[in-house]
């Protein structure tokens, strides 16, 4: 290959070997395209011309390409974060001749702890998060994505029917079956990353430190109920909001999902099986009667996971704690696992992985 891309190309040695090594990642599958990568300062260099930025790439042998960067959206969120300490060591050409950048920033010490938590509950039809102050008053609670289920809810139907087109030999129905896969991708990373980008906005405007369950993990259970989970964009989700926590210094910590969509916000019952509707909209607690909605409930008993575990790790108290919770003394042992140790509790803070957890 690398003779071959010597011989019809003109790039450097050096951008070929990236380019080689792309591809050896990739173990054999398509490859519709490759961002070629050009490294600062051997390949690549920027300057500027009456206010207008140029990257200039080189070639072999000595040719030096300055390509004019326009002055877009992108353009501007690339500015802001070099102002706000990030910096850009490789661009990339794209097939389609477009420049991208990549860009890093050094680990910083840990963010401060913020007074507040704000508890995040992630499924297929949307995401749901409350704050919680650390006396266990609920200063708000919202949803955010709904849309992306039902934009999704129409491809599926969509692809349904295109599917069953180009099963009988329609070539026309395969390639909008293509174009609704890119689709679907590009509205789906889209939307996600402004959900996080809203989360950590609500978390900075009320004082709140950021807490996301671990899905990593699921009992197989009815294929439907599989399908809903593998449909949860989690990791894509995860990776945005540390990405945006990062760059706001807002501390983020991950927990076991251990009992939180079982537990009663109201009597401290945990119910093996609380969901009062086969789409788990609703939990009724057969303890006490309290009706309420599924996200609603989860996410503020991550909130309370997380800030029980914070009052352990400040306070050193024992197993036998109860949390105030909007004047009901509400018992949260059932949101820890029996083998949780003093200290340990269910909770971490990034990067630490979870299977790093020494009682899991």
């Amino acid at each position: 290959m690398y003779s071959t891309c010597k011989a019809t190309t003109h790039f450097n040695s050096q951008v070929i070997c990236d380019i080689e090594r792309s591809v050896t990642r990739c173990k054999g599958k398509a490859i519709k395209a490759i961002t070629v990568k050009f490294n600062v300062p051997r390949n690549c260099r920027t300057f500027n011309r009456k206010s207008r930025l140029f990257v200039e790439l080189g070639l072999y042998p000595g040719q030096r390409i300055p390509i004019p960067i326009r002055e877009n959206r992108n353009f501007q969120r690339y500015t802001d974060l070099i102002k706000a300490g990030w910096t850009c060591k490789t661009y990339g050409l794209t097939s389609s001749g477009e420049i991208v950048a990549f860009l890093n920033k050094k680990e910083q010490a840990e963010a401060t702890g913020r007074r507040n938590i704000l508890g995040v509950d992630m499924n297929s039809k949307c995401f749901a998060a409350s704050i919680l102050t650390p006396e266990g008053r609920v200063l708000r609670q919202l949803y955010y994505g709904k849309d992306i289920w039902a934009k999704r809810k129409w491809i599926m139907r969509r692809r349904a029917r295109l599917q069953s087109l180009a099963d009988r030999g329609s070539h026309r129905a395969r390639r909008s079956l293509e174009r609704l896969e890119a689709m679907e991708g590009d509205f789906v990373r889209n939307r996600v990353g402004e959900v996080a980008r809203d989360i950590t906005n609500l978390a900075l405007d009320f004082d709140a430190d950021i807490t996301l369950e671990n899905l990593t993990r699921f009992t197989p259970k009815s294929r439907k109920f599989n399908r809903e989970v593998l449909r949860i964009p989690f990791y894509l989700f995860r990776r945005n909001l540390k990405a945006r926590c990062f760059d706001k210094g807002i501390k983020l910590a991950i927990i076991d999902a251990y009992h939180t969509s079982k537990w009663c916000s109201h009597c401290g019952a945990v119910a093996e099986s609380g969901h009062s509707s086969a789409n788990y909209a609703l939990f009724r607690c057969p303890n006490c009667g309290q009706v309420v909605n599924s996200d609603r409930k989860a996410s503020l008993a991550v909130a309370v996971k997380s800030l029980l575990v914070r009052k352990e790790d400040e306070c050193t108290l024992s197993r036998g704690v109860f949390f105030q919770l909007t004047g009901r003394p509400v018992p949260v042992n059932g949101l820890l696992r029996s083998d949780d140790g003093p200290g340990f509790g269910a909770v971490h803070h990034e990067p630490a992985p979870m299977e790093s957890h020494p009682f899991q």
